[in-house]
Parts: C-alpha cells; structure tokens; sequence
C-alpha cells in the first residue's frame, strides 16, 4: 500500500528546517501525492530545482534485497530523466554504503541484482556502475595498499573486474586514469589484473599539480616496496620535472632521498633552488603558486615552500644564506614557515636574515616571533631602527618587543621629540607598556603639546583620568586652551556639521556655550569609539545644564538618524544622551523599539547603549528591562543592555547589581508609606502582600478602601499607582529569582536600606527565605523578615546581623529535608504564600562519584517535540546555539555571566512518524574565560582545555541546570 502522510511528514518538515523552506512547491506537491495514493502517475519534473527537491524521499529507500512496493513508488519517482540526473548522485550516497550490510548469500546477490538492474534501466554501463561503488564506497580515498578484507561490496567489485571483458577492464583503467588515485580500484586491479598495475601507477604519478597526492603515494610506494617502485616513480618525478611541475619534482626526488640520499640529494638540491626560482619569477610566477599549493598538506613541515628552504640549508648552509639573502634583498616571495625553519636551520646565525626579512618589509607578525626566541644581545639595539619604519604595523609589533629593552624608557623619551608625528606614537607605544612612575610623567609631559590624536588617544588610556582640579570651569579653560594650541578648534569637526547653526546649549550658570567650547565637546567625543564619554570632555559635560539641552540633543540624534547610524558618527548619538533631557530618553526608547521591528539591530544595539548613558532612572530602568526581553530572543540586544548597565555602574563606582537596587523606584513614598491629607485628616498609602495599595488612618488601622472623600485626583494618582507597581513587581521576581540562582550577595548595610526601607521590596523581604553568611562563605543561619522589621530565625528568635557578614536569598539545596519542611510549614501557617519557586524549588546535589567527571550522561536518548523543547527552556533562559550561518541548531547553552560559566547540554534532531523532535544528549559546564571560539561540542578538541569537572560547578548553578533539563525531561519520552 502506499506511504501514509505521517511517514512522509517528517522529511517535508526536515527540509523545512534545514533550508529554510516555509513551504513546499507544488512539484514536490505532486511527489507527495504519488507517494501516498492520491495521483497514480509519477510527476514530470519540469526544472533541475524541483527535481533536486524529489531527492528527499531517498532516505525511506532501504536495502535493494529488502525493496517493496513503496520503494517502488520511490524508484519510479526517481525515474524521471531530470530527477534522475538531479539526485542520482543523493541516490548513490544513500544506497552504496548499506550494500554492505550482513546478509545471507542469497540476499546479497539479490541486492547487487537488483541495484545493478535498477542502474541499467537508467543507461548505465557496467563500467559506470563498477565507478559509482568504487566512489561512493569511501574506501578508496587514502594510500592504504594492504590487501583487500573482503566485504559484501569489495567481493562483488573483485568478481566484477575479474571476470570483465577486456575492452571493459581497459574502460576501468581509462576512467580512473582520469579520475586519479583510488586505492580501493588499485588494489581490486592489481589482484585481479596485476599486469594492469604498473600502467594505471604510472598515470596517476605522472599527472602534474596533484601536490599532497603525489608525495603521500610516493612515500607509502616507497616503504613498501623501494625495489619494485623506486624507478617508476624517478622516472615519473623526472617526467614532471619537464612539464614542468616543480612541486612535483622537489617532493619526488625528497621522497626519493629520504631512502637513497647519495643517490638523490644532489637532484633534491637542484630541485629545491629550481622550485624556488620559478616559484617566484613575475606575475607568472606569483599565479604558479596556485597548482603548486592547491592540494591541502596535512603536516605544514611538508609544504613544497618550506622543505625547498629546509633542504638547500641542509645540503650546503654557505651557499643557501648567500641565496636567500639575495632572495631577500629582491623581495621575492617566502612562505611564512620559512622563516620558522631558518630560525631552526640556522640558530642565532638567522638574526640577520630576520633583520633583514623585516626591513624589506615581509611580514613582521611572522617573523619577530622567531627572532625573539634567539640571542637577544644581537638584534635588541638593532631594533630601535625599525621605530623609523614605513609601516605601522612593524613599528607597533618593534614598540612592545623593545619595552622590555634595558634603555627602554630613555630612547623612548627621546623619540618622543621626534618631529614626525608616527615615531612620537610608537614612543608612546612603549611608554605605555612600560607603564612606570617614570614612564607615565614623560607621557604627562607631552599630553597637552602631542597633536597626534592616536597617540594622545593611547596616553589617555594609559594615564586614565589625569583631570585632578575640582574646579571644572578652570579645568575646561585649560583644556580648551591646549586644544586651540594643537590646532584642533580651528574649523568645524565636519564639513556638513556647521557649529554655529547648531541648537544652543547652555552652562547652569546660564552662559551660552562659546564655538571654542561646542567645537572641543564635538572634537573630544568624536575621538569616542564607544558609547562613552571622554574623559577630557566629561568636565564640560559636567557643566552643561541638562534642563535647557533638549533641542540640541533632539539635533544629534536627528543627525545620526538621518545617516543611517554610520557608525563613524555614533559619537552624535553618544553626546544626545550625555545632554539630553528626559524627552530624549523617551524618543531614544521608542526610536531603540522601532530599530529592533524593523531588524537593524546594530542601530538597536548602540541605542540601547546611549540609552544606559543617559543615567536617568526612567532610562535605566528602560534598559534593565530590556536586557531581561531580549535575553534570549535578539540576544545581542540584550548584551548591549547589560553592557550599557555596566557602563553605567562603572561610572558610579558600583556594581550592575546594585545599579539595579537604586533604579528601583519609590514611587514617591517616604518610606514604607506615602501620607495624603482629606479633608485636613492625614493617611497613608502603603503596599500590601499582594503589591496592591492599600490604606490605614492616623490610628494606623487598614482601611477597607481609600476614603470616599478622598478627592478625584489622588484617587486617579493611586489608580495609576496600582500599575505602575504591577510592572515594576514583573521585573523584579525576575531579577530576585536571577539572584537566587547566582547567589548574589549584600552587605546588611545594603540590604536593610534596599529592602526594609523600600514600599515594594519590603513585600519581598516578607515572602521570601533569607540566608546569613558569615566571611567565609559558611552558612550561619536562615531567617524571615516580619511586618514590624524583626528578623526571625526558625525558633522565633530575633537575630542580630554582624557587620562582616552576607546576605542571599536562601537556595533550598543548603537545608535538609527536616529544616526545609520546617519552613515549609511556617510559612503556610503565616498565610505566605512565595513570589518564585524558592522552598518548593526542585534541587539536584552532585554525587560523589561524579565530582571528577566533566560529562552528564543522565539526558542522553530523551527526546521531546521541538516547539515544547524550545518553549521549556527559553522559559528557563537557556538560548539555542546556532552554526555561523543561522541554520543548525545543535544545543542549547546558559550563562553564569557572574562566575563566567556556561552549560550546555547536546542534542539532535529526531523524525518520527508524528512530529519533528529533538533528541538531548551530554550536558557540560564550560570556563568561559578559557573558550576562545563560541561553540563547539564536547568532542572538539578544544572542549579539554574548557570542559570544569563537575565539583568545580558552583552548586547552585549546578543543581538549576540539571533540573530545568530533568523537569524537560518529564515532558518528553526516551527516543
């Protein structure tokens, strides 16, 4: 009967997923319905597009011994001339590789009589169908000559070439002359026809600019038998030799000498020298490079461009220092490896050709490494010469080598007088990295006088904040002095930014900014690369009146908007925000919420840094959320939210959590409460355990309601009221139970003044579980807060908080089952009812036996529907992790940005009858400080070095991870 819609499902969604298909074409329409009964003619394929598209109902084919009547319908879909031309090569990835499978005689010589039949009716030869298995075995691609283990498929190939006609033999030999080296053909020939051997060989050997593939058979050729291949593959090196294919020709005669050398050295030598002169020779020469390297070689010592080097240094030392300093000299090409294997060859007589390589300027990254692994007594002074050097990139590599130079800081000092402006920066390139109380007065010195941007740019950064006056208006007068000395304020920053039309701006003293003052604010911030101030421009901006600078910030920011967001003028985006009122911070949000729609989320990114910069609270707190919103979804989004809320701690001085304390707003409150008068009697407003209003009288009795005198506009105030807490209390549980999961810390000064002084964090206070940590991390006890501000411990008993102590939200993985079913209990009888899981939250405590493990094998084999996968666990703030192009999903990952973790668990994808789903796999935590790509799966090479065993997980953030995956775990079913 014909392939039911469920069975044909999952290859339709498949191709979906991996090509981004939202829907299928109406040819591959029609295949699905010949494949399910609802046509009963097979579809003519009109375009190689929708042919090709047919090519995804092969994976159902099975075994041709195994073929019915659906593989039928398969077949005949496939049939097609076009389809078949289009997935032929699909088809034959498939099929080949599973005529291997075991089998009883009888069935395998239906298999190959059926495949073989099928490829007839196609119009294949039996030469052509002996090629395809050949090439679609995979057996043949390496240089393995070991007699052949016979197989399903090889026992056939054996008794097919062995009992074929000649002419087809000659057509076999003829076709894989062509196609080049295979060992699985070499070997079903040479024990079938060995008298074909040596003619097939020599083809292969004598084909020009196969690079790898030459050196590789010559050498295997050579170890297995020198004495019946060593002519062959002379007389093939010397026919190459004449081509000419000099690559060829120095890796046979080296394959050659490394089992004859007084037979061969001298021919090596002259190869070597030959390979080097044509290598290098015009632009002819500069294309040949091309052929020459084209096949990949696995070991880079065996690079046709470093043993040329290596041999003419081996077999006449003298002689080759003459010529590669002649090479040299004329600029000619060398392979960066090169100069790794003069280092070797050579020993500290290599200095002067490395001087000289760097001089006639050849790259300077390759080659002052190996220098600096040789005598330093001989080229350190020599070095100073090369801070005159054309090329920036060789005077920046020369400055952090000569740092370490004896007389470091006294030549540095005196190329800092020097007139041309490129050696005064590479002056104060060492100086920087000197970074000594001597070093940074000479940079001081020359700050104010310096008129290269890029060096002052670098001292600044070296100096950090030299600004030590607290009177800013004298401060900004000598500054502005300097820079009008440098010749900095003499003209508009750019052309089409005419100062004198800007809005105006305004000190708070009330005078107007002068042209030398906007032109220095406009010059300083454009210096800014990031969405920051400078630090010469923050005294001005200190003075500015933020009250009065709406229209010019409104200008920037209009300015940038209309250029697209050059990232060149990022600067007018930065300075809006530095002065702009709190009209701006609310054009900027809406304008950040209009780039993310409209998906240009680098303008989003950067606006989301400005906005953090604005330093208002409305604005903060606009960026707190959305680093929380875009956490997962648009994650870069989210990063530049919270690495503007950074920015923004880092310039007051505090954390980026306690940034997110103080922008919590009071709402207006003195307090827990906020006093309103009716009628000349006084009453307070505060926030119930339900964070709603609510009201007691002078007599400090709750109120069913607010007074009914109360008038219309404090009634609307309060209404208002009402949901601005409502938004603010989403937020919050989510920010708590982050830090419960990070484990943050307060000192008690902090967390009484945050959460006992505070309307709505005082709610907090009362329906969550607190734990007091002494010093050293250890757990002293818990304790809940009361209405009246007591702190109680689980007897009731009042408990004081020593000075040198912390605070964290209690994590029940530190109680055990008697002292969480304690609280458990207490809690319920006080009628508290938790914001968050926090005493009800499932836990996971690492076994002994894992500790030494890197690797949870527990998820493996669990598969779940992809939607409710992707649901569970962006709920839970895991993010997929996708390839560079945006298509293969294949984990998921969360990051402890506090302790610089990530863990992640594997996965692949599942096709089953019903649904597409995904199949979960090892679960690992990685250092993110030691990860230097972005992903890459346990078995990467470089998951060693980032791999934690698992007791260096901290608990907490262990115990999370195991239970989102364990609780997802409970939705799915083992694959």
């Amino acid at each position: 009967m014909p392939y039911t819609k469920e069975t044909i499902l999952p290859f339709i969604e498949q191709r979906k997923q991996l090509n981004e298909h939202n829907d299928i074409n109406a040819q591959l329409q029609a295949g699905v319905d010949f494949l399910t009964g609802q046509i009963i003619t097979a579809p003519v394929i009109q375009d190689a597009e929708s042919a090709r598209q047919m090519g995804v109902f092969i994976q159902l084919l099975r075994l041709p011994d195994q073929w019915d009547d659906n593989d039928r319908l398969i077949l005949q879909l496939l049939a097609d001339p076009l389809t078949w031309q289009e997935c032929r090569e699909r088809f034959l990835q498939h099929i080949v590789p599973l005529l291997d499978a075991p089998g009883t005689s009888s069935s395998i010589v239906l298999r190959f009589s059926y495949f073989t039949s099928y490829l007839q009716q196609r119009g294949c030869t039996p030469e052509e169908i002996g090629s395809y298995l050949i090439s679609y075995s995979g057996d043949g691609n390496n240089y393995d000559l070991t007699p052949l283990k016979f197989t399903p498929l090889r026992k056939f190939l054996q008794d097919l070439i062995k009992s074929a006609e000649w002419h087809v033999v000659d057509a076999w030999v003829n076709t894989w002359k062509q196609k080049g080296w295979n060992s699985l053909f070499y070997r079903l020939l040479s024990k079938a026809h060995p008298e074909r051997e040596t003619a097939y060989l020599e083809s292969v050997l004598q084909q020009p600019f196969k690079g790898q593939i030459h050196y590789e058979l010559t050498r295997v050729l050579l170890q297995n038998n020198i004495a019946k291949y060593e002519t062959l593959i002379a007389q093939s090196t010397q026919h190459l030799a004449q081509v000419p294919d000099y690559a060829a020709r120095l890796m046979g005669y080296y394959s050659l000498a490394a089992h004859q050398p007084e037979k061969y050295n001298t021919l090596l030598t002259e190869a070597a020298y030959a390979y080097l002169e044509q290598y290098n020779t015009t632009l002819a020469g500069q294309l040949f490079r091309q052929p020459a390297g084209a096949a990949e070689i696995n070991d880079e010592q065996l690079l046709p461009e470093v043993v040329a080097v290596k041999e003419i240094l081996v077999q006449d030392k003298f002689s080759a220092i003459t010529y590669l300093e002649e090479h040299l000299t004329d600029k000619r090409y060398l392979h960066p490896l090169a100069f790794k294997t003069i280092r070797e060859q050579l020993g500290n007589r290599a200095v002067s050709l490395l001087l000289s390589a760097v001089e006639k300027d050849y790259d300077a990254r390759i080659i002052l490494p190996q220098l600096m692994q040789l005598d330093r007594s001989l080229y350190f002074d020599r070095l100073w010469d090369f801070t005159l050097h054309k090329l920036k990139s060789v005077r920046t590599l020369v400055a952090v080598i000569l740092a370490e130079h004896p007389q470091a800081l006294e030549k540095a000092g005196e190329l800092l007088q020097h007139k041309k402006a490129e050696q005064r920066l590479t002056a104060v390139q060492i100086l920087c990295r000197l970074n000594s109380a001597a070093a940074r007065e000479l940079l001081q010195q020359a700050l104010h006088r310096e008129i290269n941007d890029d060096a002052r740019d670098l001292m600044l950064e070296t100096l950090g904040d030299t600004i030590t006056g607290t009177d800013n208006a004298a401060t900004v007068g000598q500054l502005i002095a300097f820079a009008k000395k440098r010749g900095k304020l003499s003209r508009p920053l750019e052309k089409w930014l005419d100062d004198a039309t800007l809005p105006p701006l305004f000190l708070q003293d009330g005078t107007l900014l002068t042209q030398d003052m906007m032109r220095f604010l406009l010059y300083r911030m454009s210096r800014v690369k990031e969405i920051r101030s400078d630090a010469e421009a923050r005294p001005l901006l200190q003075l500015i009146d933020r009250q009065t600078s709406g229209q010019f910030a409104a200008h920037l920011f209009s300015l940038y908007s209309s250029n697209n967001g050059d990232a060149k003028l990022r600067y007018l985006l930065t300075l809006a925000a530095l002065v702009g009122d709190d009209q701006l911070a609310t054009q900027l949000e809406a304008s950040i919420n209009h780039w993310i729609s409209d998906k240009r989320l680098k303008m989003a990114e950067a606006g989301v840094g400005a906005l953090a910069i604005h330093g208002s609270n409305k604005a903060l707190q606009a960026v707190e959320l959305m680093s929380r919103k875009y956490r997962v979804r648009k994650s870069n989004v989210g990063a530049a939210a919270l690495a503007g809320l950074q920015n923004a701690a880092n310039e007051l001085g505090i954390t980026i959590h306690e940034l997110g304390d103080r922008i919590v707003p009071d709402f207006g409150f003195q307090g827990l409460f906020k006093p309103f008068l009716v009628k000349g009697d006084t009453y307070c407003a505060y926030i119930d355990h339900n964070f709603r209003p609510a009201f007691i009288n002078d007599k400090n009795r709750r109120l069913k309601a607010i007074p009914v005198a109360t008038p219309a506009e404090t009634k609307e105030a309060f209404k208002a009221l009402s949901k601005e807490v409502a938004a603010q209390v989403k937020l919050q549980t989510q920010r708590l139970e982050h830090y419960l999961v990070v484990q943050r810390k307060w000192i008690p000064a902090q967390w009484q003044q945050f959460f006992l002084n505070h309307p709505v964090m005082f709610v907090y206070a009362n329906r969550l579980l607190w734990a007091l940590y002494d010093e050293n991390d250890r757990l002293l006890t818990c304790f809940q807060c009361r209405d009246n501000r007591q702190l109680l411990n689980l007897h009731q008993e009042v408990i004081s908080i020593p000075d040198n102590a912390t605070i964290r939200l209690l994590h029940p993985l530190y109680l055990d089952d008697l002292e969480l079913l304690q609280w458990k209990q207490r809690f319920a009888e006080q009628g508290i009812v938790q914001v968050f899981p926090q005493l009800d939250r499932p836990v996971a405590a690492l076994s002994p036996q894992q500790a030494d493990t890197t690797l949870v094998h527990d998820f493996e084999d669990i598969s779940l529907e992809s939607a409710l996968l992707n649901k569970h666990m962006e709920q839970k703030g895991w993010k997929l992790s996708e390839g560079s192009d945006g298509k293969y999903v294949y984990a998921y990952h969360k990051t402890d940005d506090d302790n610089q973790l990530e863990v992640i668990v594997e996965m692949s994808t599942v096709f089953t009858e019903e649904s597409f789903r995904y199949k979960l796999g090892k679960l690992y935590f990685i250092d993110k400080t030691k990860a230097r790509q972005r992903w890459f799966r346990s078995t990467d090479k470089e998951a060693a070095d980032c791999l934690l065993p698992l007791r260096h997980v901290p608990p907490v953030f262990y115990s999370e991870a195991i239970t989102d995956i364990a609780v997802s775990g409970g939705l799915g079913q083992i694959a």
